[in-house]
């Protein structure tokens, strides 16, 4: 199945190369590109300038007639939620069979509130996983349910599932695909970071939820080095 990921900034260096450095990967989106890539998915990413509204539904427009994803995941920080519920609202108007998703630290802490705008679902903490069950059913032609971590619209219902519990190994998931983000970096990469940031999509370290208070991940030497 082919999935289009989003990712917004404001203030991007050009329209075509917004980010400026390697730092600015997000570590959670490029962790759930990389685990729905190893189980023969198709993945491409699309950053989008928030202060660029036109040319990045331009952008959209581009992405989706030349990739035609059966999937979009959108994933998206407090200041940048507005801009990327435009962005959804107008896709969801001129591509209505997409199934869109969204997550984030944004969406992880105002579920009742995204759960409002056009996604079909929506994904509170971390996102690997059950992005993966999330589109292992839409492949199956089975209707999403059941899906810890996801809010899904069913009609005019709401199905809220259960938070299912951290990952307490991240050498147990893909290394993140950084690669996809190099077509948006001004910079060559020079430099590896090992944080996974957690501020996406979701695999959000930073997000603990509401009621959960839990240790950091941990990852060995050795796999930092193979990264």
């Amino acid at each position: 199945m082919k999935i289009l990921l989003v990712y917004s900034l404001y203030g991007g260096k050009t329209l075509l190369k917004p980010l400026y450095t390697p730092e600015q990967i997000n570590f959670g989106v490029s962790y759930i590109a990389s685990l729905l890539e190893t189980h023969g998915h198709k993945i491409r990413l699309v950053v989008l300038s928030s202060n660029l509204r036109q040319k990045s539904i331009d952008l959209m427009d581009m992405f989706i007639n030349e990739f035609q994803p059966s999937v979009i995941g959108f994933s998206s920080v407090a200041s940048e939620y507005p801009f990327i519920a435009d962005i959804a609202n107008y896709t969801k108007g001129h591509y209505p069979d997409i199934y869109m998703v969204i997550g984030g630290t944004h969406v992880s802490l105002n579920p009742d509130k995204a759960i409002e705008s056009p996604f079909d679902a929506i994904c509170i903490g971390e996102g690997e996983y059950p992005m993966l069950d999330l589109v292992s059913q839409l492949e199956d032609a089975i209707p999403p349910s059941g899906i810890a971590n996801m809010w899904i619209k069913k009609g005019n219902c709401i199905e809220k599932n259960s938070m299912r519990p951290f990952l307490k190994d991240l050498d147990s998931i893909p290394f993140p695909n950084r690669e996809m983000w190099f077509e948006w970096i001004e910079e060559k990469p020079e430099e590896i970071c090992s944080v996974k940031g957690r501020t996406s999509l979701q695999t959000g370290n930073n997000y603990q939820g509401a009621n959960q208070r839990k240790p950091g991940k941990k990852t060995e030497i050795a796999g930092v080095i193979r990264k």
